[in-house]
């Protein structure tokens, strides 16, 4: 609306002026030199505009003419810049389709582009595949002087250090990375395990924190994983005084008050404290988080008492919750270890045997092995224990790697807070190649079942 309005007070003004110099075009005299030039006002005019224009047209061309050296370069530069970045386009879609000679062919043609983020980006690549270790990380400590490819250099350069070994030039190069709401989780949580592994309590606090500021991680998965560092700072530090180590524990409570490893662990600093306040709070504890770790630790203190021992404060234990099916299978577990083979028979009675799992399947074929010898009945149990759920266990979200107890930092893939206590499916097991006898291995290395572990492996694919 405006630039119409402007158009139009413009057009006005033009038409006033032509129409007041055609009624009154006036007379310009001009004398100079002996001349005298007599004209119109419009005939000046228009030789001032002709006049303007010729200069005008003059210059463009002067600086078309200056400048034409610069043109033709520029030109020629964008000719051979268009041409590489056809063939980096070219090399990368060569890598993706496994073509890697070509790729490194279209690389080497490409080579007016040396030294760009696009070019490093493409040569870190097919070095990294071709195991040129050099040129590999020369070229990702190149990027680092790239704002567009710095987060990515340094990625490569801190995994590169990491899995050599190398923990001190992993966090100084993962320090280059900046610090903002646009830089990915995966900076502040290596950065967390590097702090861990290097036993960096301060430096591993900040970063939780800056996990907190910078990130979008919420406040229930903060809490998770504070308790997890509290208590990996608490088993680490085991040359302090068990005051130290319990103020680690009691804060690692705080944020996870369920955390079995931490109550295990609470309760064995207590125990060593005094025995009646350590048992109590294994009482206390059952009775709102009962779970196997805790029950495991019962039976390693009692493991060289009398038997009916264990088996009265397990029947104390089992009566202080509802959870059916963990104070079922923890009963019989030591029912089968105090040879009381009636109550393990109880036991699991209890559980409906669409819950069974292949633990429960495998204690029956021990039962019934050590109770009866009756081998052909055991191994009735055992070929139904091939198809059963199988039993929880501490396992890696990421890897699917089983172990025995909890860990902050996964052995196999090295990720962070990635052991969880799960239950493998069949179909997954088999799918990642696990032994599901490794898993039986470790629910069941307590009660002398190997044999029978053994026998279940029979078939089962590694």
């Amino acid at each position: 609306m405006f630039r119409i309005l402007l158009i139009f007070i413009i057009l006005s003004i033009t038409g006033y002026i032509t129409i007041w110099l055609k009624n009154d075009p006036g007379s310009i005299a001009i004398e100079w030199q002996g001349w005298l030039i007599q004209t119109s006002v419009p005939i000046i005019l228009t030789i001032t505009l002709i006049l303007l224009l010729s200069l005008i047209i003059f210059y463009l061309i002067l600086k078309k003419i200056f400048f034409l050296p610069k043109t033709i370069r520029v030109n020629y530069k964008q000719k051979k810049t268009d041409k590489a970045e056809k063939n980096i386009i070219k090399a990368f879609s060569a890598k993706s389709m496994g073509e890697l000679e070509l790729a490194e062919t279209l690389s080497k043609d490409a080579k007016y582009l040396n030294g760009t983020p696009l070019k490093l980006v493409l040569d870190t690549e097919i070095n990294n595949h071709y195991g040129n270790e050099e040129a590999y990380i020369k070229d990702l400590k190149k990027m680092l002087d790239h704002p567009e490819t710095l987060l990515l250099s340094v990625k490569s350069l801190t995994n590169f250090y990491f899995n050599k070994g190398n923990l001190k030039d992993a966090i100084k190069i993962i320090k280059m990375s900046p610090k903002s709401k646009n830089t990915p989780k995966w900076f502040f949580f290596t950065t967390l395990k590097l702090n861990i592994l290097e036993k960096n309590w301060d430096e591993m606090i900040n970063n939780i924190k800056s996990l907190s500021k910078y990130t979008k991680t919420n406040n229930s998965e903060i809490k998770h994983i504070k308790s997890r560092v509290y208590f990996f700072k608490a088993l680490e530090h085991n040359k302090e005084k068990n005051s130290v180590r319990l103020k680690d524990i009691n804060i690692s409570l705080k944020f996870d008050p369920s955390f079995a490893p931490a109550i295990t662990f609470k309760a064995k600093l207590l125990y060593k404290k005094d025995k009646t306040l350590g048992l109590n709070y294994i009482k206390k504890s059952w009775k709102k988080y009962p779970h196997p770790d805790i029950a495991n630790y019962i039976f390693e203190i009692y493991k060289d008492k009398p038997k009916n021992v264990l088996l009265n404060i397990t029947k104390q234990l089992t009566k202080l919750n509802n959870n059916t099916f963990l104070n079922s299978y923890t009963m019989a577990k030591v029912a089968l270890l105090t040879e009381s083979w009636s109550l393990v028979r109880q036991s699991l009675k209890i559980i409906p045997e669409k819950e069974w799992t292949k633990g429960i399947y495998i204690m029956m074929a021990d039962l019934e092995k050590k109770e009866h010898g009756n081998i052909s009945k055991s191994n009735q149990w055992i070929e139904k224990a091939k198809n059963a759920n199988l039993d929880y266990t501490w396992g890696c979200t990421s890897c699917t790697y089983i172990q025995s107890s909890w860990s902050l930092i996964c052995p196999k893939c090295s990720n962070l807070n990635s052991i969880t206590w799960q239950q493998y499916s069949l179909s997954k097991i088999y799918t990642n190649k696990i032994s599901t006898a490794k898993i039986d291995a470790l629910s069941f290395e307590d009660n002398n079942s190997k044999g029978i572990i053994s026998e279940l492996n029979s078939g089962i694919d590694r």
